[in-house]
């Protein structure tokens, strides 16, 4: 048989499971690593018109960051989405929003919930500073309002879980403990050794290193914005150049010296001090793109933007506030 062959995509067991449930009217919490496919089970209801029939879905995410990556990624396949964050608001009454979770509360107080809410990266009802929050939207989410639950980093799902019921609601956990990706651990000194002219950094050693190793690209999670910057700085100093794309003479304008600097040596920074342009239009564009060798970022980038590196470095353990 000749012509277009369109690949057959089959759902994993766990993915059916949790989709049956919702179906069935249930609240759906899922426990499966970071890859397995927890957002497609949501995207499987929107495929299938469930979504629809049923109201206003609100796909809430803890960054801006990701809710920009949702919304550019599902407009691409046709959908009508709209997005709500801190930094911007567009059809907000569309039947599919993706918003940060803080931006649904007032909503929530007020019983005008939506009828499909989705909680990703869950796990924030932990955060000191934020975890309130979430747990006063899940608490005062209507009767009417379906909840999907997703993270792969909570340890006791079930007392969530047990903690929903006692509010009246019924709630399935669904569990997948395979991780798709392997996880390797690399240290550093294990990295190949470069020869060095005057005083070699740490930063110095760890991007050549991880070079010759083949590691890149490399993403670098640091707590504060200048470090982000100075530990870029470094990195785009010492590295070889690389084929340089091309660049918009606007686009140049805009980003500024230092930061078009970095980038014609494919490194980059990202964190919130950057505007929503440069953030969203370049940084995480490069990094889908594969056009940047190293991305610093601070935690803005942790929570599941989705973009493929091969190496990533933890710089501290703490932050201070």
């Amino acid at each position: 048989m000749s012509g277009l062959q369109i690949p057959l995509e089959i759902p994993d067991l766990w993915q059916q499971e949790a989709v049956a449930a919702l179906r069935n009217g249930r609240d759906v919490i899922v426990d499966a690593p970071t890859g397995a496919g927890k957002t497609r089970i949501f995207e499987m209801l929107v495929e299938s018109g469930y979504i629809a029939k049923h109201g206003q879905a609100v796909y809430t995410v803890p960054t801006r960051a990701l809710a920009n990556d949702k919304w550019v990624e599902w407009r691409r396949r046709g959908w009508k989405v709209g997005i709500t964050t801190g930094d911007i608001s567009e059809e907000p009454s569309a039947s599919v929003v993706v918003a940060t979770l803080e931006t649904q509360r007032e909503r929530m107080l007020g019983g005008r919930g939506p009828a499909f809410l989705v909680v990703d990266e869950y796990q924030m009802l932990a955060d000191e500073g934020r975890g309130l929050n979430y747990e006063v939207v899940l608490a005062l989410a209507d009767n009417f309002t379906q909840l999907l639950l997703l993270s792969g980093s909570v340890q006791n799902p079930g007392d969530v879980a047990a903690w929903l019921h006692r509010l009246g609601r019924d709630v399935d956990v669904i569990q997948e403990k395979e991780r798709p990706v392997p996880l390797d651990e690399v240290p550093f000194e294990t990295l190949p050794a470069q020869q060095h002219h005057g005083v070699a950094s740490f930063w110095t050693k760890l991007a050549q290193g991880a070079l010759s190793a083949d590691l890149f690209p490399l993403l670098i999670f640091t707590p504060r914005r200048a470090e982000a910057e100075r530990i870029a700085k470094k990195i785009a100093d010492c590295l070889p150049p690389d084929p340089p794309f091309t660049m918009d003479p606007t686009l140049s304008t805009l980003l500024g010296k230092d930061l078009q600097t970095l980038l014609e040596k494919r490194v980059g920074y990202h964190h919130s001090g950057l505007s929503y342009l440069l953030r969203a239009g370049v940084i995480e564009l490069l990094a889908k793109r594969g056009a940047l060798r190293v991305i610093v970022a601070t935690t803005g980038l942790a929570a599941g933007i989705n973009f493929s590196v091969r190496s990533v470095m933890i710089s501290e353990t703490t932050i201070h506030d």
